[in-house]
């Protein structure tokens, strides 16, 4: 049996679409659809279901993926153990984390990882969805939250502060809030996500009850970048993640308007996790991209 033939069935499969994987491997969706057809034959039935709006497993070609996973999961990981043991970290390492935060933190520090690697082929999947890092075939996801739990290889990257701030512009026009309580006189700059709401919570310590305080909603939306940028503008006042921001309070272009306080819209103890599917091997190209960002913490 063709083992091409086998990683296409399970990409197609995975990905639900003739043409999500010829896009991938930048060919003709029509040749993706003859190497199905080809496997098809060579096995006597009929893999998918195919109609003019979706792509289905038949029952046949679920139990047939559901037995040849585990046999390509182990040729992957037999291969990379071999080239682990004779040459430099190489190969397609898929990485995935949200738009703001592979923008703003980890673009960033991918030439020094590319320089240390220039045998390892990065794929960056930015998306706010919470996708199926198995199903999806990632590599690592960052993630950003609380502790992450499930059947992952889970680590703290490193913790998150949120913090209140505003530009100089909207200070000067609106004066400075004293303390957390004087933002209800201000406006509010906000995330439209279902776990946000309008309410904003500050602590001077970890022990501390935390304040509560509603600011007057001028802007929302779902995009932590947006929201950085209608800051710096001067539309209001900000609850944004520290990664986010540090360049913007080091140049001024953003102020911090209660250092002594962490600011949250949701958990206090929040951090980034590297989070990986748990897996017996982890190659060298992962191990590699994983001591690297930690270093650069």
């Amino acid at each position: 049996m063709d083992l091409s033939l086998l990683q296409t069935f399970a990409e197609v499969a995975r990905r639900g679409s003739f043409a999500a994987v010829a896009r991938e491997e930048g060919v003709d969706p029509s040749s993706v659809s003859r190497r199905i057809a080809a496997l098809e034959q060579a096995l006597g039935f009929v893999l998918f279901e195919r109609t003019t709006r979706r792509l289905s497993l038949t029952e046949a070609g679920r139990i047939y993926l559901d037995r040849i996973d585990a046999i390509l999961d182990s040729l992957t990981e037999a291969a990379d153990t071999a080239r682990d043991m004779v040459a430099s970290p190489s190969g397609l390492l898929r990485v995935t984390t949200s738009v703001a935060f592979g923008e703003r933190w980890l673009t960033p520090r991918l030439a020094g990882f590319r320089a240390a690697y220039p045998a390892i082929q990065l794929e960056m999947i930015l998306t706010d969805a919470q996708i199926d890092i198995a199903a999806e075939g990632i590599d690592v996801a960052l993630r950003l939250g609380p502790e992450v739990r499930g059947t992952f290889v889970a680590a703290k990257l490193f913790d998150v502060r949120y913090r209140a701030v505003a530009s100089p512009a909207y200070l000067r026009r609106n004066g400075r809030p004293e303390t957390p309580a004087d933002l209800a006189a201000h406006d509010g700059l906000f995330f439209s996500l279902p776990s946000y709401g309008m309410r904003w919570r500050f602590r001077r310590a970890a022990d501390a009850a935390p304040q509560e305080v509603f600011p007057k909603p001028a802007l929302s939306t779902n995009n932590a970048l947006a929201l950085r940028r209608a800051a710096q503008e001067g539309l209001g006042v900000a609850l944004l993640a520290d990664w986010t921001i540090q360049a913007d309070l080091e140049s001024g272009q953003l102020v911090d308007l209660f250092p002594d306080f962490e600011g949250s819209a949701m958990d206090f103890d929040t951090a980034v996790w590297t989070v990986y599917p748990s897996r017996a091997y982890v190659s060298a190209r992962l191990r590699a991209f994983l001591d690297y960002i930690r270093d650069s913490v």
